[in-house]
Order: structure tokens, then sequence, then C-alpha cells
């Protein structure tokens, strides 16, 4: 449940306890400000409730947490947002979850259920609420996330699942509430829909699109193949609700935005919502990076840059106690992620050794902030914010109202600023090289592994050659006529030699050369997110060797540039300013 109604005003409080007591069977029994909630009830949790009115600051957030022990079991939350972060759009929400499923199979216990909801959606004024069983709810996530709509949502399993409440809605499920702007903009459109209708004492609908929650069919590859769900498409909008195929429309479009649903609670619209930009924060390097192991210098050299530079800044919260420990396990379990903290300040660095990019989370006991600095190439927010999104759902975590792709292009609009306002001359690589970059390196490994040690898979390597930075090139060295991968790119220097300390660099070929000279021995191979690349296999290799050494080269002139290094912002969005 979602609400931005004035939940500290005098009485809103008690009367929402009221509510969460108002059915013995369901009414919790345990409460407490911290998780997990350990003391008992003495008393009505209204009174519990009611304590706090008068006592709270509307700019610190408040959470209590709240458990049943007896059957059914189950437990909630309820969290109010302090008012920076509610002019920011997000909600006060209360969540609830019950752990014996097979005590609400009957109609008579649904139907309390169904009226329990409702009375504390009511008591909440909120604009959204909705009921189903979590089998449901877990398959929707996973149909999102293996239909996703792009390549890097297929390859980083980053489908978007996070809906954003004010221009479209999660799914249909059992039991929807839909608050009193949804009434008024939609209307007659929600007559009819489902098996069951209920107009409510706040103004809201509530509509069961089924008779019992657990309808799971295990077999449907979409959420839309669920028969139920298509009238709900029909009457209310084909980009309503989230699945796959949906455009997401724009804000108060399809749903009523969020200042209608403060207008409708009692609250005064805002009029604007600021971006969440972090200014930069200064702090001494203490750490002499020489004295440092190169791995130690790194991450040393890392956590620098991310306390010293701007960026965007996503926090997510927490329902009950963090366990950092277990965040940085999870983060450590990524194959390609290297990860060091918390530190003495809480922050946690993580950074792919094969893509370069470098994040960060600061912890504290309920919540974590991610932290992606700029100016930086746009794949680092494509390849953080998916790693985000899978963190937040493993831990139960809640994101801001920004879904994947939104988390995305709000780093992007910043990196845009930040790459005009600089003052000097950064390095620059075209978006279609730098994502053929990211997309290579990214599945470098996964390449290895296939290939074996017999078949070199190069590090694709961004350089300016002759020193020119405005227009970095791809590059990859290739030694002896071994076998390879051979990726698009733009150089290949070439070193003889059987064993490192006998190399010698032969010169630099330009990858048209190089790929004319193998095109007889080349075989393809089919990589996901890149197409058809080159191979080289180690048959053919030998018949190869006269090619290599044919080939003809330039100088080798060129500089390496790290991937933090580089922008891929197109040239006409770049403002260069020399005053």
């Amino acid at each position: 449940m979602v609400s931005f109604a004035p939940l500290r005003e005098t009485g809103r409080l008690r009367a929402l306890g009221q509510a969460l007591e108002s059915e013995g069977d369901l009414a919790y029994t345990h409460g407490a400000r911290s998780f997990p909630p350990r003391r008992k009830l003495r008393g009505r949790l209204a009174d519990l409730l009611g304590a706090y009115e008068g006592r709270l600051s509307p700019h610190e957030p408040e959470m209590w947490f709240f458990a049943r022990q007896e059957a059914p079991l189950g437990e909630g939350d309820l969290y109010l947002a302090d008012d920076r972060h509610s002019e920011r759009d997000m909600p006060h929400s209360i969540n609830a979850a019950f752990r014996d499923p097979e005590w609400f199979t009957s109609k008579e216990r649904l139907r309390m259920l169904a009226a329990y909801l409702t009375r504390v959606a009511d008591a909440a004024s909120a604009f959204y609420a909705y009921c189903g069983s979590g089998d449901v709810l877990d398959q929707r996530v996973k149909l999102l996330q293996r239909n996703a709509e792009t390549i890097f949502g297929r390859l980083f399993r980053g489908g978007r699942v996070m809906e954003e409440l004010n221009r479209e809605l999660p799914d249909v499920y059992w039991w929807n509430y839909f608050g009193p702007a949804f009434v008024k903009k939609w209307g007659s459109r929600l007559d009819g829909l489902g098996v069951r209708q209920e107009s409510t004492p706040a103004g809201a609908r509530v509509v069961w699109a089924t008779e019992t929650p657990f309808v799971l069919d295990p077999r449907v590859k979409r959420l839309e193949d669920y028969p139920w769900k298509k009238p709900f498409y029909t009457a209310l909008g084909h980009d309503t609700f989230m699945r796959e195929g949906q455009k997401q429309r724009s804000t108060g479009e399809a749903v009523p935005d969020f200042n209608a649903h403060r207008v409708a609670a009692g609250t005064a619209p805002v009029s604007s919502v600021t971006n969440g930009r972090v200014q930069s924060k200064v702090m001494p390097r203490v750490v002499r990076l020489r004295d440092l192991r190169p791995e130690d210098a790194e991450f040393e050299e890392a956590r620098a840059d991310l306390i010293e530079n701007e960026g965007l800044d996503v926090r997510l919260t927490a329902d009950k106690a963090l366990p950092i420990d277990e965040v940085v396990r999870w983060l450590k379990s990524r194959n390609e992620i290297a990860v060091h903290g918390p530190d003495e300040r809480g922050l946690i660095v993580y950074r792919n050794p094969d893509t370069g990019v470098v994040a960060g989370f600061e912890a504290d006991l309920v919540a974590l902030r991610l932290r992606l600095p700029w100016p930086r190439p746009n794949f680092f927010a494509r390849e953080a914010m998916a790693v985000l999104v899978d963190l937040a759902q493993k831990f139960e975590l809640r994101l801001p109202p920004h879904p994947l792709r939104e988390l995305v292009e709000l780093w992007e609009k910043g990196n845009v600023e930040a790459v005009r306002r600089s003052r000097e001359a950064l390095p620059s690589m075209s978006p279609e090289r730098s994502e053929r970059w990211w997309l290579y390196q990214s599945r470098r490994q996964d390449l290895h592994r296939r290939l074996g040690e017999e078949v070199f898979v190069p590090t694709l390597v961004a350089v300016a050659p002759r020193g020119r930075t405005d227009d970095l090139r791809l590059h990859i060295t290739w030694t002896d006529a071994s076998p390879l991968v051979l990726p698009n790119c733009d150089l290949v220097t070439l070193v003889v030699g059987r064993r490192p300390s006998a190399f010698k660099v032969r010169g630099t070929a330009t990858y048209e050369a190089v790929q004319k000279a193998l095109e007889p021995h080349l075989e393809s191979m089919s990589v996901e997110g890149l197409g058809t690349v080159g191979l080289l296999t180690p048959t053919r290799a030998k018949e190869a060797r006269r090619a290599f050494l044919e080939l003809p080269t330039g100088a080798f002139d060129h500089v390496e540039v790290a991937p933090a290094k580089w922008v891929d912002v197109s040239p006409p969005d770049r403002l260069d300013v020399f005053s």
C-alpha cells in the first residue's frame, strides 16, 4: 500500500492502528521500532502508534515493524517518508505478508482478508494497493527479466521489474485497490472489471480480478497469457500495466500523477522534483598508493574517486536490519565483480576488472546508498544499475520510484551535464565503439571458458593513436599467429616470439587488413549481444602463419586510455568551455 496522505497529523496513526487490529484473526501480536519485532503487544496497536502522534519530526523517516506469531503467521511494516523524500515522490508505505497460504483457501477467509485490507487502505488514504500470492509475484519478476526488451536487459537479467507509479501499475492481481484519483480518471472504464467490485468509504474502488489469489499457471510464457488480465488491458489501456511489449507512457498519461493523489489525500501538491545529484565531497588521500599492493592501490584510487567526484546517489531502504556482511558476500559471488569494504566510512567499493565499471555503496543500519560518479562512459550506468536492481530484489530493498531504464536515463542526464561543465578536454569515443567495447568485454570471460586455453581471447583496449584523444579507437594484440578470437576493432598490434622474454613488436596493422588476410582461414562464431565474430581455430592457425608474417604494419604509436577516463557523449551534446 502506498499513500501521500498527511499521516503524521493528529489522529491519523491511531486510526491506522485501529484498522490494523480490526480483524482478530489477522491482528499483529508483536511490534517494535527495530527488526525483528520481539516485543509482545501488551495493549492495543492503536495506542502504540497513537503514542507517537505529535512527537514525529517531518524531517526524519519513521518505521515500525510488526509480526503475528499465531496462525496465520505473518509480518508487516509501516514506513513514513520524511518530507524531503515525500516531495521527491517517495510515498509512505505499508507492507505485509502471511506465511500460511493454506489458511486462506476458504471463500470466507478470503472475503475476511479482502475486507481487512480495504479498511487498512482506507485508513491510510492509500492511492494504490494490491494483494496476490507470492508465487505469482515471483513469476512476474522472472518473466519480466527473461523477456527483457533490450540486449542489455537480457545480458544482465535486468528486464525492468520496478514500476513507476505515476506512469504505470505493476500488474493485475487478485485484490486491487484503486484510490480516488484513479476512480476520477478512469470513471466508468472500471465498471464490470473482475469478478467482484466494491466502492469504499474513502472514495476508492476495490476490484477482485479472480475469485482466489492462488492462480499460478507455471506454463505461461508471458504475463499477458493470463486470460483474466486481458479485460483490464482493454478497458484501462494496453500500456497501463507492466508487461512484455508495454510502452511506458509519460507521467500522468496512463495513470494519475502523484500530485493528483496528493490532492485526493488532502496534501498540498509539489511543484517540482529534484534529480538527486550529489555534490562532490573532497577528502584528502591519506594512503600513499605506491606503498600498496597493486590491487589495493586500484581499490584505493577507486575509493578516492567515489568520494571526490560528483555523481548520482540512489538510496535503497530496508524493512529490517540490513545484513551488510551478506551484501558484501553476494557482491563477491558475482564472478565479474571484485569487492573491497566496507571501510571505516561504511563504503563498499566494487569494480568489474573486465569492463572497468566502478561504483560504491555507503552502508548504514537500514539503507544502502549507491554512488555512481560522473563523467564516465554511459555503459557504467547500464551495468551498475542492473546490479543494483538484482541487489534490491535479493535483499528486499526498496528502490526509489525509478525503474532500471529511468535510473540509467537519470544518470545519463547528469553525465551529459558533467561533460559539458568539464574545463578539460576529456578523451572521447563514439557511442557505437564504446558500446561495442563494453559488450565484448562483458562476454570475454565467458568466451574464454567456452573456447579453453588453446584459443587466445584478447582484451579489447581503448587507445589514442598518435596521442589524439578526441576519437579513441579499439585495439587488440595478436601474438605469433596464435589461435584467437578476432573482435570487431580498429587496430591490431602484431607481436612475434614464443615466450614473453622474447616478445618483439612487429608493428600495428588495421583491422580491415587483418580480416582480409585471414578471411580464408577464419570461422564465424555467434556471441550473444555481439552477433558474429571471427574465430581462428588451432587447426587453421598454422595455415594463417604466413598471412601473419606478411601483414603490412605501421608504427606502434598509440597510448592506452582506461575506461573510467573516456566519455561517449555524442559530439552534438558536447559543450567545450574554455573561459
